[in-house]
């Protein structure tokens, strides 16, 4: 036999090879659990409170995140964007508010400008409010709603030739939701309308828009149990017109909790939600469901196999799912949750690449340490899945974390020459 390797670069080549094909060789969990990189906190706010991360890819691949952070004495809104997939994000940008602000949103538009939504509390008024960031630039921050009652969970997008809000109010003994929306370029916020108006309250509402600027939205109604709602709303120059809520979670015999949105670009609508899971305590498993916009006739959720968590009452104490579209069939969930020897609360991660036909197993994206994780946010570029979540850590401390998927190695055939 005369197969000689040169001892160097061919050696080294060699072994760079077999370690891929090692990888490769694997049983898929060995390989999914290599594919994220090392999560890193981003707000580096010390022992401040930073909490509730949103997280969007724009066109051009750059990413925005926004979150709340009390580091200079009072909770604000921070932003900070990325142009190199995750890897280093740019100084923070602090919307200074006075007073306190809560639950901000984020939404992407055309001309690559951000739109921001956030509420705040004087006393007994709550506040609306919205900001736009444009060629680097941040614009007036402008109050959309002044209120004496409760504001909760604002979501916001642009679609066609308007910016849409949506958000719930206490306005009587119940929370029901409110809409606005005004002009993309400017012009003043349309008067409030009343989207729903039930006999028990309606939360944690998710806003999407489709193709052609009409709008969609989710949302957890507190009836008993728990169910989880959708409308869809036309827009039209003389205004926005709402369907009639119809019922997504009408097969599930326990609460369900949390939904999150997305539109498809074959205009399918695709929503994950968290359910507590029969006869076990402050357990969730994960359902999916879709439908086309065109028809809301036979919905039944199915649940994502493998998902289920036990919540630890911590931070948050529901799965708290959210869900990213790549194409028309790629679809990526995380949740947090506590699983097998879980310490605390993690990130999950799950996809699937047949339009829900078929999951992957649960992965682990954040680490099994001390600090549980929650209010995870996903998108996706096509080619990388960014996740970011809010960590919990002593006291008041909580942390924004990010990290994305790893592209995917592929593996080239080793030959040996003989010479």
């Amino acid at each position: 036999m005369r197969r000689v390797l040169c001892l160097s670069l061919a050696v080294a080549l060699s072994c760079t090879l077999l370690l891929a094909a090692t990888v490769l060789a694997q049983p898929s969990g060995f390989r999914e659990r290599l594919g994220w990189m090392i999560p890193y906190e981003v707000s580096v706010s010390g022992n401040a409170a930073s909490r509730g991360p949103d997280l969007e890819v724009n066109v051009d691949g750059n990413l925005h995140l926004i979150w709340m952070d009390d580091k200079v004495s009072q909770p604000d809104l921070y932003y900070t964007k990325s142009t190199n997939q995750g890897n280093d994000w740019s100084a923070l940008e602090n919307l200074s508010t006075t007073p306190a602000s809560y639950q901000g949103a984020l939404a992407l538009g055309a001309s690559y400008v951000v739109h921001v939504c956030w509420w705040e509390q004087l006393l007994a008024p709550h506040e609306l409010l919205y900001a736009r960031r444009l060629g680097g630039m941040w614009g007036g921050q402008v109050t959309v709603v002044v209120t004496d009652s409760e504001i909760q969970e604002p979501s916001i997008v642009e679609g066609g030739d308007y910016i849409h809000l949506i958000w719930s109010n206490k306005l009587s003994q119940n929370f029901d939701l409110f809409y606005t929306r005004r002009g993309r370029t400017g012009g003043a916020w349309d008067t409030p309308t009343c989207v729903t108006d039930t006999a028990s309250t309606s939360l944690y509402t998710r806003m999407a828009t489709d193709g052609n600027g009409n709008l969609h939205a989710v949302w957890q109604e507190n009836s008993s149990p728990n169910e989880i709602l959708y409308i869809s709303g036309t827009v039209a120059a003389e205004g926005t017109a709402w369907s009639d809520a119809v019922t997504l979670t009408e097969g599930l015999a326990t609460a369900a909790t949390s939904p999150d949105i997305v539109l498809g670009e074959d205009d399918m609508v695709h929503v994950v939600l968290g359910a507590d899971t029969a006869g076990q305590l402050h357990t969730q498993d994960l359902y999916y469901v879709s439908f086309p916009i065109s028809s809301t006739e036979d919905i039944s959720p199915t649940i994502i196999p493998g998902s289920r968590v036990l919540v630890s009452q911590q931070l948050p104490t529901f799965a708290s799912p959210s869900i990213a579209l790549a194409g028309s069939d790629e679809i990526h969930v995380v949740w947090n949750g506590i699983r097998d020897d879980d310490l605390w609360d993690r990130i999950y991660y799950a996809v699937s690449h047949d339009g829900g036909g078929s999951w992957s197993q649960a992965m682990p994206i954040s680490p099994n340490d001390a600090w549980p994780d929650g209010f995870a946010a996903v998108d996706t570029d096509g080619t990388l899945v960014h996740v970011a979540w809010q960590q919990k850590e002593l006291g008041n401390d909580n942390d924004i974390y990010y990290a994305h998927s790893l592209p995917i190695v592929r593996h080239f055939g080793l030959g040996l020459k003989e010479y």
